[in-house]
């Protein structure tokens, strides 16, 4: 994947929140299982009236599955403009790379994460941003935004 380079200030610490993932892969997680329960019972209700879908053999029809599609970037989309409301009123910048948004601000990775617990953000981060092999909020400084290390 590529992501655009942006030039962060010295002292940042930046979030990437995944806004979309490759077609390929966004197509594929709704056609075929494992689904997640929400998808599975979508399905269970397009089997009521559709021959072409069967949850138990885990064949679904082109519709059924542009519909499951449409409803799960539509509900990230939804996560993605409340998180990015709430990180501008906290004085976060907001800025668009490749299929993601880098949200950054000068403070330090502590402030950031007690700042980001405060205003209720980290659970809804957790769907959509990355996480670090602690399970918490992947935190980057400029120089590691392109390389994928975090702090």
């Amino acid at each position: 994947m590529t992501t655009t380079a942006i030039a962060l200030p010295q002292g940042s610490i930046a979030l990437r929140i995944r806004v979309f993932g490759p077609a390929e892969e966004e197509l594929a997680a709704t056609v075929a299982p494992p689904w997640p329960r929400w998808m599975r019972r979508l399905y269970e209700l397009h089997s009521l009236q559709s021959a072409d879908v069967d949850v138990i053999s885990g064949e679904v029809g082109v519709s059924a599955a542009l519909a499951a599609l449409h409803l799960r970037i539509s509900e990230r989309l939804k996560t993605v403009g409340f998180i990015a409301a709430r990180l501008e009123e906290m004085g976060w910048e907001l800025e668009p790379s490749g299929p993601d948004l880098i949200a950054h601000r000068v403070t330090t990775a502590q402030m950031a994460r007690e700042a980001l617990e405060a205003h209720h953000l980290v659970s809804a981060l957790m769907v959509v941003g990355d996480v670090d092999d602690r399970g918490r909020i992947r935190l980057y400084r400029p120089e590691d935004l392109r390389t994928g290390e975090a702090r």
